[in-house]
């Protein structure tokens, strides 16, 4: 690997390149935007890693301000950049390690995961409050009014305290200036480290595009430019699937339809609230008004017209109101 500047993005970073590529390496996944490692260095830290394609040398330094700008970004619900490393030929991200996986495993489960136990209600609501409060934060109060564009729950990862972090903010536009997909490489990119087995800590890998499409917004297809309605739309669809515990793609008979469609057509046909809410919730029923209200927020944001979809920090501000 050709020499590689190392770049801490805060005072706390407490390693160079030399510990990280020492580390012990789990594979965790790997779509169009990378190869993400999780790395446990010899004092015990566990920190996620992602390399990113082979080539944009010729805008490497288009590549540094982008890092370093969203470096800046700190806040509760937002995952922290810690450093990065580039070169003509390498590219790396570190980021803090988020221990309980993603919502998209929270929400359905996943394979190999025995006794599921389903969400309760209050860690829904404090789930969406996190999010909503993340993108609001992005959205208005950030060093940049930023748009994360590709926001869906394999992206949205869990601490320990089920507090969520959003992932991933920045890195459509980090991999389009880094020009190479790596996702035909991993051979290639196994040789930074020697990963171990697969972590038992693994996220879910989502390996294809369709499954993001659910969470993008109708206009998304025809704008180039990232909205942050888009965003709106997402939180909309994720907070359906919540309430739901619906994937976002559902087999009616013998047709296909998604969530959004799937729940406009229950309220269309005018079926009662219990047909709609996720079954594992129904202990929860003291808490109807609570779940009608978040479910009408959550239809708000998936209004057709971006321009009768709230802002987030509308919508953040009405949960904390909801749920106070």
């Amino acid at each position: 690997m050709e020499q590689c500047n190392f770049v801490p993005l805060d005072t706390e970073v407490d390693f160079d390149l030399e510990q990280l590529l020492k580390a012990s390496a789990f594979l965790l996944g790997k779509s169009s935007s990378g190869i993400l490692y999780k790395v446990v260095l010899d004092n015990g830290l566990a920190v996620a890693v992602r390399r990113l394609g082979d080539g944009g040398g010729q805008r490497l330094k288009e590549f540094q301000t982008e890092v370093e700008a969203i470096g800046k970004i700190r806040h509760p619900n937002i995952v922290n950049l810690r450093a990065y490393c580039c070169s003509d030929d390498e590219k790396l991200l570190i980021y803090d390690y988020i221990t309980k996986g993603d919502l998209a495993a929270a929400i359905h489960g996943k394979s190999g995961i025995v006794n599921f136990k389903p969400l309760l209600w209050p860690v829904r609501v404090k789930i969406m409050k996190g999010i909503a409060k993340g993108l609001a934060f992005l959205h208005e109060f950030s060093p940049k009014r930023y748009v994360h564009g590709n926001l869906k729950p394999s992206n949205i990862l869990l601490g320990e305290d089920m507090e969520p972090r959003i992932s991933d903010f920045g890195l459509s536009r980090l991999a389009n200036i880094t020009e190479e997909s790596p996702e035909f490489q991993v051979e290639q990119h196994m040789a930074i480290w020697t990963p171990e087995q697969s972590s038992p800590f693994e996220l879910t890998p989502i390996n294809s595009s369709s499954n993001g499409s659910y969470y993008r917004a109708p206009e998304a297809l025809n704008d180039t430019k990232p909205s942050q309605k888009w965003d709106v739309y997402s939180f909309g669809v994720i907070s359906l699937e919540m309430i739901s515990g619906k994937l976002p793609s559902i087999q009616v008979g013998s047709s296909e339809m998604d969530l959004v469609q799937w729940i406009q057509l229950g309220i269309d046909e005018r079926k009662p609230l219990s047909s709609i809410i996720d079954p594992s919730l129904a202990h929860s029923w003291v808490e109807e008004d609570n779940i009608t209200a978040i479910l009408k927020l959550a239809l708000a944001c998936i209004h057709k017209s971006p321009d009768r979809r709230p802002s987030m920090r509308f919508v953040s501000y009405s949960l904390e109101k909801l749920t106070s």
